[in-house]
């Protein structure tokens, strides 16, 4: 078997793994986290920046684990080479959904809400 063929097989089921438990994450979280001790998650940035991150991801994997599913090319021994519309829509969504998460999770680290609090302590 060809190494590359091997990587290719092993990368696309990784994929298809990663948008099912990505998917499962986000649906989870929505329905988990509506109150509580942090409250409802879009009530706060970092719970509906969390939500639109795993849904950003969960668009794009599953984009392509369905296509990968769908076109018989799960596993790229038997896969037909051919360029199409799909490749086209991937492309698309993961350029305009996976860079806004990525910036606004980097935000929020270097601006998180509320500040940072610094707390002093006292010796006694």
């Amino acid at each position: 078997m060809d190494a590359g063929i091997f990587l290719a097989d092993a990368g696309n089921i990784g994929l298809i793994i990663c948008a099912a438990l990505d998917t499962t994450a986000a649906v989870s979280y929505a329905i988990r986290a509506r109150g509580g001790e942090h409250g409802a998650w879009w009530r706060t940035p970092v719970g509906l920046h969390l939500m639109c991150f795993m849904i950003a991801f969960a668009v794009v994997l599953g984009e392509s684990a369905v296509y990968l599913i769908t076109s018989g090319q799960v596993l790229a021994r038997f896969a037909p080479v051919r360029p199409d519309w799909f490749a086209w829509l991937r492309v698309a969504s993961f350029c305009t959904l996976i860079p806004v998460v990525l910036a606004w999770r980097l935000w929020l680290i270097l601006r998180p809400p509320g500040g940072r609090r610094t707390t002093t302590r006292k010796d006694t």
